[in-house]
C-alpha cells in the first residue's frame, strides 16, 4: 500500500466569508460607478453644450434609476433634436455623442478602479 500525504487546509472560513461578500463589493462599486459616469457625463454635455440663451445648458440632467444602477445625462430642452442634427440654417452640434463615447470608454475602467477599492476594505 503506498504512502498517503496528509493536507491540511486552513482558512476556508475566511475564503467563505469573502466570497459571500463579492456581490455586494461589485454592486456598491457599480452604483458609485454609474453616479460618478452619469455626472462627469452630463458636466461634459454642459461643457460642450452651445450657449445662446443657457436654456439648452440647464436643461442638461441626471437621471438615475431605483436601484442606482443605471443612470442617464439628458437634454430636456425642446430643441434639443435641431441642435444636435441642425436644420436648414443651422449646422448640426452634437454635444451628446461625443460625451456618450467618452463615457463608454471610462466606464469598465471606472467599474474595476472601485471593485479593487472595495476588494482592498474587504481585507
Amino acid at each position: 500500500m503506498a504512502g498517503r500525504a496528509k493536507v491540511t487546509v486552513t482558512g476556508l472560513d475566511e475564503l467563505e466569508r469573502k466570497l459571500r461578500a463579492l456581490p455586494d463589493i461589485i454592486n456598491r462599486a457599480a452604483k458609485r460607478a454609474v453616479a460618478e459616469e452619469t455626472h462627469e457625463t452630463a458636466q461634459d454635455m454642459r461643457r460642450n453644450a452651445p450657449r445662446d440663451t443657457g436654456h439648452l445648458v440647464e436643461g442638461i440632467n441626471e437621471q438615475y434609476v431605483k436601484d442606482g444602477l443605471t443612470g442617464r445625462a439628458v437634454s430636456t430642452a425642446d430643441y434639443t433634436t435641431y441642435v444636435i442634427h441642425g436644420t436648414s440654417t443651422h449646422a448640426p452640434d452634437d454635444f451628446i455623442e461625443p460625451a456618450a463615447q467618452r463615457a463608454r470608454r471610462r466606464f469598465a475602467g471606472r467599474v474595476e478602479q472601485y471593485a479593487k477599492e472595495e476588494l482592498k476594505r474587504l481585507g
